[in-house]
């Protein structure tokens, strides 16, 4: 039941992408900080990073409008990803984009306002025709690299946002906050390996539990592999003491 919940969540977020395109932009936050705006976007990766000091990633499996493309994507092509290697890309785009978002609020003498419809002032992001342009040119994007890598390949490859979650679940660790994760008994294993068949993330899921959780900033908490698991051997929690069959 959850995983339904899950999937029509994200598919009604993919939807709503049009509207949303904006508010997860790189450009739009770019085009603000050298205006010394703070946009929209700048406000959304900030709420990303707050709610992964308590929730780690599950924005990626629970919000993201990328989930429901990659859902999609995932009858085209299961195979599982190098996530080490596409981390390193990711992640020097990250640095990328951001030193030019720092950059620009220091050359616009910092921040002056914030903005949230800074560019999308009908709060539409899509709401004229040549803007579907810049629209399907980014869906296309994300479905040709998810195809083409594999499972997730677009988020393990080019997401701009998961850095924010990543730092949230970081710092939630050193705060010793209490975090949404897949915990494990793993003397109940049987080593059938289901959880691996079923991780979007490419996370070697049966080596992982051998810890008591899946520790790997790379899960994005939404509880594939503990509905695939049939000896109950996962849980989706943050309390041991009110673990539930799902």
């Amino acid at each position: 039941m959850r995983q339904k919940i899950r999937r029509i969540v994200v598919y009604v977020s993919l939807l709503l992408f049009p509207v949303t395109l904006n508010y997860f932009s790189p450009y739009v936050s770019i085009d603000g900080a050298f205006n010394g705006i703070v946009a929209g976007s700048v406000l959304v990766f900030l709420l990303m990073f707050f709610t992964g000091i308590f929730f780690r990633r599950a924005w990626c499996a629970w919000v993201c409008p990328v989930a429901g493309l990659s859902e999609m994507c995932a009858t085209i092509n299961n195979r599982t990803v190098n996530r080490k290697r596409l981390r390193i890309i990711r992640y020097s785009i990250f640095a990328v984009w951001f030193a030019i978002l720092v950059s620009g609020f220091v050359l616009s003498g910092g921040i002056r306002t914030i903005n949230p419809l800074h560019l999308t002032e009908q709060m539409v992001s899509v709401d004229e025709p040549l803007k579907f342009i810049t629209y399907y040119l980014v869906v296309l994007i994300l479905f040709v690299l998810t195809s083409w890598l594999g499972r997730r390949g677009a988020c393990h490859a080019i997401c701009w946002m998961s850095p924010f979650l990543v730092a949230g679940d970081w710092l939630g660790r050193a705060l010793h906050v209490s975090q949404l994760q897949v915990k494990s008994e793993p003397s109940r294993c049987i080593d059938c390996k289901r959880c691996n068949q079923k991780c979007p993330m490419s996370i070697d899921v049966n080596l992982a539990i051998r810890q008591g959780s899946i520790k790997t900033s790379d899960c994005i908490q939404c509880g594939e592999c503990v509905a695939a698991c049939p000896q109950d051997v996962l849980c989706l929690e943050t309390n041991r003491r009110n673990r539930k069959k799902q």
